[in-house]
């Protein structure tokens, strides 16, 4: 794209329509049934089916347990009157559970309640006409709890005669995973847990779903809300990392932007990231093609083609360190707009080594030696750094983050419009904009060492130390420009001019791989293009659909005339 490296590409609005199956005429439901060995007109335990219109071939079944903190019933909110009407409506079959309310009945009333339930369903589907071999169970908030333990701890089930591994997946929307967490949980729910479930430890441990974790468990679909409560993103992750470390290979976790734990499920909203991943689950209907490019994209990173594990060879100099707002910042300058992402993770602590020690354990052959440092990322954009300058403030590589060792597995993604802006072509693929391991700075470091994206996705062999300056041929320029082409704009980060420099590319999220859009030496673009990036910057970058790297107004035109000196000056040489 022209002048790659001298704009911020932003991910465009995705198009999010698709194949979805139209709404039809009214389903057919039947009200209070009693789960079996109710007492009669018991209305907490029995459920309400909601059956779509007869289409020649049989629906799956969602069933639907309904949130409140265990404590509340859904009269108020009719989330699960509402999910039944907008999903039966698109041919799904809807199941709304009811149980006791841990006002009157504490735990385990409400899972066995559930399970009682979910029992009579997978018993009769014959009887009632939904596919046996699709039956989804789900939950909000606390249903979504109810739901991952009955289908984790299978002695629940097993008390009706049916085993959870029969459930064709578990739907969890803002679930509850643990409940005797190290994270902030809102008061609400502190007060909530203990009112349905006590204070003895070993209880709070039998009721979490994360305590039984296992590898042969149904598929987890988990999602919660970019305003969700504080703490449910951190809990869902760490959910799906127990499953993942159990061995279970089939669980999907999602934050939802623009939604919050109750528009969470607006199901009927064909704008809810939320609708479009519960479809796909559900196999009703595929991803709209470019939401699936994205899917695609963060499936394929959670085992990413980089790793910073191998800076893990060096234990015995890492050290850990609290994160702090600098930290966050620095983590904000790869995700952007996407910051809510980090909602996972605890920040609490990072894990780092002292640069100068690292560089100093390697072989020579394999860093080099010098007093000066070149740093090249996974996209070949370089950092060039003397070491006198920078040794003051402390510099560290970060190469983990609340324990994570593979920093790569952090980042987000994007799409251009096209690969330049003077070129026609076809839109390129989506590409990653990954974390990586990073420079850091414990001391606050002066404008000049500005955080900059050649600071990341840097991996154990980024790194090379030369004797002589590599920024030398640029020294001649006066104050103000050099600024300009190094740590103002960072020019030579990503492009070359003069020889000097970088030539930066994409890395595609399909594969890492490098792809095409190159940031060519400044020197090389055509006149007009060289222009109109200079002077017009904000209509280029609108073509590529990025952010202009805004370049000052009082060098604008010191810079244009640079370039186009030395390019003349090439010329005369020819």
């Amino acid at each position: 794209m022209a002048l790659a490296g001298c704009f911020i590409i932003l991910q465009p609005a995705l198009i999010l329509a698709a194949a979805i199956p139209s709404e039809s005429r009214n389903p057919k439901v039947i009200k209070d049934i009693p789960y079996p060995g109710a007492p009669k007109g018991d209305a907490r335990r029995s459920l309400d089916l909601y059956l779509p219109p007869e289409s020649g071939s049989k629906p799956p079944l969602l069933i639907f347990i309904h949130g409140g903190y265990w404590l509340l019933s859904d009269d108020e909110y009719r989330i699960g009157p509402y999910v039944a009407n907008t999903l039966s409506r698109m041919g799904i079959a809807v199941a709304l559970l009811r149980y006791r309310l841990a006002s009157s009945a504490p735990h385990p009333a409400q899972a066995e309640d559930v399970a009682a339930g979910v029992g009579l369903l997978m018993r009769e589907a014959q009887h009632y006409g939904y596919d046996s071999k699709r039956i989804f169970l789900s939950g909000h908030s606390a249903g979504g709890h109810l739901a991952a333990l009955i289908a984790l701890d299978a002695g629940y089930l097993r008390k009706h005669k049916v085993s959870p591994n029969s459930l064709a997946g578990i739907i969890s929307f803002s679930g509850l995973y643990d409940l005797a967490p190290p994270w902030n949980v809102s008061d609400n729910q502190r007060v909530a847990v203990e009112k349905t479930f006590g204070n003895d430890p070993s209880v709070l441990k039998r009721a979490s779903p994360i305590t039984h974790a296992r590898a042969d468990a149904p598929p987890f679909l988990l999602l919660t809300a970019q305003n969700d409560f504080p703490g449910f993103p951190i809990d869902a992750k760490n959910f799906a990392d127990a499953l993942e470390k159990a061995g279970h290979r089939r669980v999907e976790r999602w934050i939802v932007p623009e939604r919050d734990h109750f528009t969470l499920m607006r199901l009927a909203d064909r704008d809810n990231e939320g609708r479009l991943l519960l479809l796909e689950f559900l196999k009703v209907a595929p991803l709209p093609p470019e939401f699936k490019i994205l899917v695609d994209a963060k499936r394929r990173w959670r085992d990413p083609p980089f790793s910073t594990v191998p800076f893990w060879r060096h234990e015995k100099l890492i050290r850990s360190y609290p994160v702090d707002k600098r930290l966050v910042s620095r983590l904000l300058t790869v995700y952007t707009t996407m910051g809510y992402e980090l909602q996972e993770w605890p920040l609490k602590t990072f894990q780092a080594i002292d640069l100068f020690a690292f560089l100093d354990a390697l072989p020579a052959e394999k860093a080099g030696r010098g007093k000066y440092l070149i740093t090249t990322n996974v996209r070949d954009e370089k950092q060039f750094w003397s070491r006198e300058r920078i040794e003051p403030y402390k510099p560290v590589i970060v190469v983990g983050l609340d324990g994570e060792k593979n920093l790569f597995k952090l980042g987000v993604f994007y799409r251009a419009q096209r690969e330049y802006s003077w070129k026609e072509g076809a839109q390129p693929p989506m590409m990653a904009r990954p974390l990586g391991a990073f420079i850091h700075f414990l001391k606050e470091p002066p404008p000049e060492l500005v955080v900059q994206a050649a600071h990341f996705a840097l991996t154990e062999d980024s790194f090379r130390l030369v004797a002589d300056d590599p920024l030398a041929g640029l020294r001649e320029l006066r104050k103000e420009l050099r600024e300009v082409v190094t740590f103002q704009n960072g020019c030579v980060y990503c492009h070359s001019l003069k020889g000097i420099g970088a030539r930066s590319h994409h890395v595609t999220a399909s594969a890492g791989a490098p792809h095409g859009g190159s940031a060519l030496p400044l020197e090389s673009y055509p006149p007009e293009v060289w222009r109109n990036f200079i002077f017009d910057q904000n209509t280029v970058a609108m073509k590529i659909g990025a952010s202009p790297n805004i370049v000052a107004e009082g060098a604008k035109q010191a810079l244009y005339d640079l370039v186009n000196d030395f390019r003349r000056a090439q010329q005369q040489k020819k």
